[in-house]
């Protein structure tokens, strides 16, 4: 089990750098949206191309907080014109349609404004921005007399807003438009301004939840010569496929798309029984089951015939990226929230409907620094990589969070995975150069002299300006970078080769998350700090349940994949249950507790929402690095 889940962990791609840089979040606590701005502002000015797309986006979003709707539009503005080809170009026209209508009573903007308030996706969009796209969606679908829909819009609204500076506003506003909607204070309906072709795709989602075939069937076929030219075309077409076939939409059936053969068969083959075992659980659900084999192709046809055959709901899979970019559009097209295990952010640029419960590197670096910068004040870091994909693109997301947060970054290395002997990555890190610090190795081999002591046998100490080292790496090898970094009298873990030496932080994420990685690394991975989603020793209620409830199966001990599946059924039976057609809706809306990953449900960008486990070595074994939550900042 331990060979596969790092298998599989070491098989995923290098991180997208198509989201907002770790600087945007640094932002967020700049203390009011006209700081938040200005700060922006000032990171642009050396920033990359790809981040200049995304800061220009926020910094407009912070201008329009800020009440300064001009500059907000024309940052938006060239957002959406100068930056053709990036991920914030769909957002910016968000902000744009958002600042139009809000200058209008919302019941009132034009029918392009709204259509663009409607269609455009949530990715990448800021959770303040949607929170307030929605708010407005919700005002005119009330106004034009669609109670319904309006009551979605303000769910969504709701969500979006969590965590951000206005979310006591729009609460306050959903409340308030809620009241009117129970009280036909807002069914004054004036005609419906939408686009037509919006108008009718939401028809036949409706008439296909209330299982009326006949009718879904015929809009649906007259769907492809009336709006031959909408986003919606390919969703008309799997209507039709699904209205010509029959089944019912089936709020009880959960689809899993996992490879259960080939060479992912096992990882799939357990995410699948831990989901089973979620399902038996809770009670009340059933899961609906499609063999992927790991292929694309498969992946595609599993969605078809889990959805249009069986009627599942939601489906949970696939596993790996490939998959997922290959059924992430067929989701969309079928109007049916996936749920996938791979830590890719690429597949949910496809739409409202995917979703990422797996914890990504960038969201595990992120709640690493919360403890280290915040918990711990270190401000100062080295970087030692493998030269993989994975390693190298981890390298990048931790330089990124530490600058963005105020940090710096001392020096990176790059290492051969393949390598055995990592004595010379310790003399470059250590800058070991004996010409360059003749000097100083003389001064060294004269003190050991001195001493009675063989100068043959001086060594240079390394020089260590940093705080800690990042490994973005296996167990297996960080143990024997920690080993070669304590043979070139780096003070690691509960090494010192000096009396007076401060000791040197190793870094890590949930690879060390094993019961070997204090076997393999001994003294020197003492006091190493990592995170991961699940512990096999935590002693919350959610992961006690799992775990008992795993072994009793006679599993052994869980991963955090597994620990991810039987959670993400808990969230989807949740979203399945609540009231409201549009279970996308319901998903971003839920909130579970006493999980054994600590998801909790989504984020307005369809991320996890969860609790992190803070995790490090003493008395030679893992061990939780805080009895409680972490130290807030500066504490």
């Amino acid at each position: 089990m331990i060979a596969w889940c790092l298998a599989l962990l070491f098989a995923l791609p290098a991180l997208a750098a198509s989201g907002p840089p770790a600087v945007v979040k640094k932002a967020a606590s700049a203390g009011s949206p006209e700081a938040a701005a200005a700060f922006l502002e000032e990171a642009l000015k050396s920033a990359s191309p790809d981040d200049q797309g995304w800061i220009l986006l926020y910094d407009a979003e912070y201008l329009r907080l800020a009440g300064k709707a001009s500059e907000s539009r024309v940052t938006f503005e060239k957002v959406a014109v100068d930056y053709g080809n990036h991920a914030a170009r769909e957002p910016a026209k968000v902000g744009l349609a958002v600042i139009d209508a809000s200058t209008l009573d919302a019941g009132k903007a034009g029918g392009n404004t709204l259509a663009t308030l409607g269609l455009i996706s949530e990715a990448g969009v800021p959770g303040s921005l949607n929170a307030d796209r929605w708010l407005l969606v919700g005002k005119a679908e009330a106004a034009a007399g669609n109670n319904g829909k309006a009551r979605e819009a303000l769910r969504r609204a709701e969500a979006s807003a969590r965590g951000t500076p206005i979310q006591s506003r729009v609460q306050a506003a959903v409340q308030e438009l809620r009241g009117q909607i129970g009280s036909g204070a807002a069914a004054a309906a004036p005609a419906d301004q939408r686009p037509a072709d919006l108008v009718a795709i939401e028809q036949i989602r409706a008439d296909l939840a209330a299982s009326r075939f006949s009718d879904a069937k015929t809009a649906a076929g007259a769907f492809a010569s009336l709006h031959a030219d909408s986003p919606f075309a390919a969703e008309a077409a799997y209507a039709l496929r699904r209205a010509e076939k029959g089944t019912p939409i089936r709020r009880d059936v959960v689809g899993v798309a996992l490879p259960l053969s080939g060479e992912y068969g096992l990882p799939g083959g357990l995410l699948k029984e831990a989901i089973k075992l979620s399902a038996e659980a809770l009670g009340g659900t059933t899961v609906a089951v499609f063999d992927t084999k790991g292929d694309p192709a498969n992946c595609k046809a599993a969605l078809e015939s889990l959805v249009i055959d069986q009627g599942a709901a939601i489906v949970l899979g696939p596993l790996t990226r490939d998959e997922a970019l290959a059924c992430a559009p067929i989701a969309q097209a079928l109007h049916t929230p996936m749920l996938t295990f791979t830590s890719a952010d690429e597949a949910l640029a496809a739409g409202d409907q995917v979703f990422r419960p797996y914890p990504s590197v960038g969201e595990q670096v992120g709640a690493l620094l919360d403890a280290l910068m915040g918990g711990r004040g270190w401000a100062r870091f080295a970087v030692l990589h493998p030269t993989t994909p994975f390693g190298e693109g981890a390298a990048r997301s931790f330089r990124t969070a530490v600058e963005a947060r105020g940090g710096t970054i001392a020096t990176v290395h790059g290492y051969d995975p393949a390598s055995t002997d990592f004595r010379s990555v310790g003399k470059v890190l250590g800058q070991k150069d004996y010409k360059a610090r003749a000097s100083e190795f003389a001064s060294v081999r004269a003190a050991v002299a001195r001493a009675g002591g063989d100068p043959a046998k001086a060594s240079l100490p390394p020089i260590i300006d940093y705080d800690a080292i990042f490994v973005p790496d296996s167990y297996q090898r960080s143990a024997l970078l920690a080993s070669a970094l304590a043979f070139e009298e780096f003070p690691i873990g509960g090494f010192r080769p000096r009396a007076d030496d401060v000791p040197l932080g190793l870094v890590g994420l949930n690879a060390w998350n094993n019961p070997e990685w204090p076997r393999r690394g001994g003294d020197y991975v003492h006091d190493s700090v990592f995170v991961d989603a699940f512990w096999v020793g935590a002693e919350n209620v959610g992961s006690r349940d799992f775990l008992r409830r795993w072994r009793e199966r006679g599993k052994g001990d869980p991963t955090v994949v597994e620990a991810v599946g039987w959670d993400a059924l808990r969230v989807a039976n949740a979203a399945l249950k609540a009231e409201g057609a549009d279970i996308g809706t319901n998903l971003l809306a839920a909130d579970v507790t006493d999980g054994a990953s600590g998801l909790h449900g989504f984020t307005p960008e369809r991320t996890a929402r969860r609790d992190w486990i803070y995790l490090t070595v003493r008395e030679d074994a893992v061990r939780p690095l805080y009895e409680q939550a972490p130290p807030a900042d500066g504490q």
